[in-house]
């Protein structure tokens, strides 16, 4: 009886680990993982309508990232209309030459409001000029993505390059910054 009782419970086993290998198996075939960079770099359809979405809107100039070298790869952008409680919003994200993330954030909130909405410690430290251009340099630890800050107003917009990148790759970000 304890011999059968074995074999049953080792097939009973088996037959389990079958039911839950299956599905498994199935779903790896289907979806096998992607070798390679995983970084998803944005296709410039997409890119286009956005950017046309707020260049139609209209609540403030949109700036571009223009010229900047085939290192840099476009990974997010992002526009969120105006609306009764939510403030017009232009979000391009670049990989940068040397690994590190830059994005330009443009919106029609306070930068204190975006600071506040991100839940940033960036304190201001500097001033510098990029392009002729005056920005006020903040820096941060929290969060690891706003570890660097280049602010400026056109008085409709804050402008906010930031990133994980040094901040000579964001002084480099801002200075390609165009609205066209």
């Amino acid at each position: 009886m304890a011999k059968s009782r074995l074999r049953t419970t080792i097939r009973d086993m088996i037959l389990s680990l079958a039911v839950i290998a299956v599905p498994i198996g199935v779903v790896l075939a289907i979806e096998p993982s992607k070798p390679g960079n995983p970084v998803h770099v944005i296709d410039s359809a997409s890119f286009q309508g956005n950017l046309d979405a707020a260049r139609a809107a209209e609540p403030f100039t949109v700036l571009v990232p223009t010229g900047l070298s085939a290192g840099w790869r476009a990974t997010s952008e992002t526009y969120q209309q105006p609306g009764a409680a939510a403030a017009a919003d232009w979000h391009v994200g670049y990989l940068t030459p040397s690994g590190g993330f830059a994005e330009l954030e443009q919106t029609t909130q306070s930068f204190a409001g975006f600071l506040s909405d991100q839940r940033s410690d960036a304190t201001q430290v500097a001033s510098v000029q990029v392009n002729g251009t005056t920005w006020q340099r903040y820096t941060g630890t929290t969060p690891p993505a706003l570890k660097n800050l280049l602010v400026r107003s056109d008085g409709k917009s804050a402008i906010i390059v930031a990133g994980s990148a040094a901040m000579t790759e964001l002084e480099q970000f801002a200075g390609s910054l165009r609205t066209s």
